[in-house]
């Protein structure tokens, strides 16, 4: 599919645009510098044109030396990957040194160049910024106002234009497993993904909140797909002080209740946190699979290593009732443990899509109410029987007779045998204990 890539320096209206062109809120904008720091790609489509467009961060000279380069480094790979770049300048401003620079870059680079002159408040004055931007050569320039769309539509029509002709081709595929790592900030989520991948897609600081918007990236592996998303850490909202902090997490939580499945990546040398076990319930309250990343075990003191056997034991009794996750130790940074997170990722995604034949389920139904019915129930009281009514999570319905079967603890009985006999491990199960309609109807007219 095509490219096109925005790039710029910072707070020029960047991710405003991308948003505007995509048409709904994708990246994290606002007034301070730097808001956006990752690329960030998103599928749109003009006038039935369809193409990926990406959103880069801007190069700040305010910066550290190390986070700078590492932006340069994403903004460029961004242009090497595209059909186009839209360099976006500020208007009211008029052009500055690092735009030249930015231009000349983009030029020695080959690439098809449009300028984007943007925050026009008044179209009489666009041709006033036009002559204006002149001295940096370019052929191709719009005047626009990202914030309420004017000329964004002359811009893409050009853009559509530009594009390379692709014929589209319908291919049954499966769709990708969406992965999206969770957790506080500075636990290594971002350097797990880099470590997946292969490379640095994804910006690594020892600063805590170095990432801001999701992140999505597509791997393939062993003839799989999979989405990996990169989320900014999720803080306790008492924590949260920042514009861009608050919007961070809430699109940190949006992306898990889109996932797949949830890799929680915790510290080794802090454990499972009150903050963790929050992220975590949230996990489970959605229903995506959940697998618990024991991330920078390389940091933990020598006596600890020997806990290393333990550390699963560890984790699950501290999650209480989502001890049904998966568990793993990483580095990070020295890549152990890494090799075994896309098996356990493709071992839940089973799980989660389960589906255990009627008679199978009915057998193993009859021998949990055996050895334990429900406290309190008559013969005529105890659960008849148990179906599945949906995948993804697992989802089941068991019938009773009375009142005495349909109470939560016995919902949690049927749970763990069924995870013992069905290996839904990784997966949360959902289970609705109902009464019959014919004794409903009984004891409505007595």
């Amino acid at each position: 599919m095509p490219q096109v890539a925005i790039v710029g320096r910072p707070n020029v209206g960047k991710s405003t645009l991308f948003n505007r062109i995509v048409g709904h809120r994708e990246a994290i904008v606002g007034s301070q510098r730097g808001m956006t720091r990752d690329r960030k790609t998103a599928e749109t489509d003009w006038n039935g044109v369809r193409f990926n467009l990406i959103d880069t961060g801007g190069i700040d000279q305010g910066s550290s030396e190390n986070l700078l380069r590492q932006v340069k480094s994403q903004v460029m790979t961004a242009v090497d990957i595209a059909d186009i770049a839209l360099l976006v300048v500020e208007g009211r401003e008029g052009p500055l040194p690092v735009d030249h620079e930015i231009a000349s870059e983009l030029r020695r680079r080959g690439i098809i160049l449009i300028l984007a002159i943007n925050k026009c408040d008044r179209p009489k004055a666009a041709d006033e910024m036009k002559l204006a931007f002149h001295e940096l050569g370019i052929d191709l320039m719009y005047v626009i106002a990202a914030e309420d769309g004017f000329g964004v539509a002359d811009l893409l029509d050009t853009v559509i234009g530009l594009l390379p002709e692709t014929t589209d081709v319908e291919i049954e595929r499966n769709l990708p497993t969406r992965v999206a790592f969770v957790g506080r900030p500075n636990v290594g989520k971002s350097s797990l993904v880099n470590a997946l991948l292969g490379s640095e897609r994804v910006i690594v600081s020892d600063q805590p909140g170095t990432t801001r918007d999701p992140i999505d990236t597509l791997l393939e592996s062993n003839g799989r797909q999979y989405i990996l998303v990169d989320t900014a850490g999720i803080r306790k909202r008492s924590r949260i002080g920042t514009h861009a902090e608050i919007a961070s997490v809430a699109m940190a939580r949006r992306r898990l209740k889109q996932a797949d499945i949830a890799l929680l990546v915790i510290d080794a040398e802090e454990g499972v946190t009150r903050q963790d076990l929050h992220v975590a319930s949230d996990a489970n309250r959605i229903g995506c699979g959940l697998i618990v990343v024991v991330n920078k075990w390389d940091l933990v003191d020598e006596e600890e290593e020997s806990l290393c056997p333990q550390v699963e034991g560890i984790v699950r009794e501290r999650l209480g009732r989502m001890r049904y996750a998966q568990v793993v130790v990483t580095s990070a940074n020295e890549g152990s443990g890494i090799d075994s997170l896309l098996p356990l990722v493709d071992a839940v995604v089973q799980a989660r899509s389960r589906r255990v034949p009627t008679a199978d389920l009915n057998t193993a139904f009859e021998g949990m109410v055996g050895r334990h019915a429900p406290a309190g129930g008559t013969s005529g009281s105890q659960p008849k029987y148990l179906t599945q009514v949906g995948v993804e999570p697992p989802r089941f319905v068991a019938f009773a007779g009375g009142r005495a079967a349909a109470r939560g603890d016995y919902a949690r009985y049927l749970e763990n045998r069924l995870r013992e006999s069905f290996n839904f491990a990784g997966t949360p199960l959902v289970i609705k204990l109902r009464r019959s309609r014919r004794l409903r109807r009984r004891t409505r007219y007595r």
